[in-house]
């Protein structure tokens, strides 16, 4: 009985998979070949190697005692084997199960009763796999994600404060969330719009809204000397006054929603106002 069973656990023992990529690094990024060379691997091994157990175990009298104390049996190994494989896939549930037919072969049972706990554990594999769901990032936006530095080093270095915003407002938007990403970038805007205003001089920025900063800063930059600097200034001014625009509404009060190519496109206009305020100040 064992012979019998011994090719079809070698070939399947001399295969392995990896630690599984999403239980290791939870909410990163996996490319789609990573995805089909792990998961696709790990549970072609499960599933051959519980069709193939079935079907040399039916070879078998149904009613026939199959390893009693067998433990360490060929077919307790390969049925471990398939727990280890569940194990890398987070799928708790079918360990579980793995660990009663394991206990069963140890106490010792018969070829019908195996087959039937082998069929258990492929549906249990097959439901658990079913609850876990992925996300699917176009690679256009892919680019966009977890970005630390997605306006520059220059503005990192400017402005510690809005980091967070910045990464999260670059996550919003590659996972297709518009309006998420939107409010971000406000809070990165209403940093630069008052560093902006202090820099000019502008008096009690952190009470003011957009519209008077704007309306100060152009004050102040007519009164400039023209010269480069002068120049900076100004083209950060129409910078923010894009931005302005592009809300297309009252400043600080934007409309309800906004669709992701509208939150992309802002993404690209507060960069350019940030870096050009980061080399100014």
């Amino acid at each position: 009985m064992e012979l019998l069973l011994e090719p079809v656990i070698r070939e399947h023992l001399s295969n392995s998979v990896g630690v599984c990529l999403w239980v290791e690094n939870p909410y990163a990024l996996v490319d789609w070949w990573a995805m089909e060379h792990f998961s696709a691997a790990a549970f072609m091994f499960i599933s051959r190697s519980l069709a193939d157990l079935r079907v040399a175990l039916r070879e078998i009298p149904a009613d026939r005692q199959l390893w009693p104390n067998g433990v360490g049996s060929a077919p307790s190994q390969l049925v471990s084997a398939v727990g280890e494989r569940c194990a890398e896939l987070g799928l708790v549930t079918s360990v579980r199960c793995v660990q009663d037919i394991t206990l069963d072969i140890g106490q010792g049972v018969i070829a019908s009763a195996l087959i039937a706990s082998l069929v258990e554990l492929d549906n249990t594999v097959r439901r658990e796999m079913s609850t876990h769901r992925f996300f699917h990032m176009p690679g256009s936006r892919a680019e966009l994600y977890d970005q630390n530095e997605l306006f520059g080093p220059n503005v990192n270095a400017k402005f510690p404060s809005i980091q967070y915003d910045m990464v999260e407002a670059g996550n919003c938007v590659a996972m297709g969330r518009g309006t998420a990403g939107v409010f971000h970038l406000m809070r990165i805007m209403e940093v630069g719009v008052q560093r902006f205003g202090d820099k000019l001089g502008v008096r009690l920025v952190e009470e003011k809204n957009w519209q008077n900063i704007l309306d100060e800063t152009n004050k102040a930059i007519k009164a400039l000397p023209k010269d480069p600097a002068t120049v900076e200034m100004s083209q950060s001014a129409a910078n923010l006054y894009s931005v302005k625009l592009a809300w297309r509404n009252e400043v600080m009060h934007p409309k309800d929603t906004y669709t992701v190519e509208e939150a992309e496109n802002l993404i690209g206009q507060v960069k350019l106002f940030m870096s050009q305020l980061a080399s100014i100040i």
